[in-house]
């Protein structure tokens, strides 16, 4: 099986359960790993036979950027559902950082996996 691996969607977007983060946008960064056969878009090198994973990647951004989750927990599920609705992926791995979320770290990231 092989794999789209898209890393770092750089958006801003509403999330947190604190008032000033329902308030103010915070940059977040998704990475998207999508598993799928890639074996006729290996042989045939036509874009019919492979993953779009320009539109993965914008219908994601645009999605972030005008969510309003409260937890990261709730976002990634909400990415993976949308992209698995592509009938060629067979799983995601979605994994969320919000760098600005604790003065003690770099980042906070959550990490979901779902399978088709």
């Amino acid at each position: 099986m092989e794999k789209i691996i898209i890393e770092q969607i750089a958006v801003d977007a509403i999330i947190g359960v604190y008032a000033q983060e329902r308030i103010n946008k915070q940059p977040l960064l998704i990475d998207l790993e999508l598993q799928y056969d890639a074996s006729q878009a290996c042989e045939s090198d036509n874009i019919d036979h492979a993953l779009d994973y320009h539109k993965i990647c914008l219908d994601t951004y645009e999605f972030v950027k005008e969510s309003r989750f409260h937890l990261l927990e709730a976002l990634a599920q909400a990415i993976a559902k949308r992209v698995l609705i592509n009938e060629n992926v067979f799983s995601i791995r979605v994994n969320i950082s919000k760098p600005e979320a604790l003065e003690q770290a770099h980042t906070v990231r959550f990490e979901l996996v779902q399978f088709q």
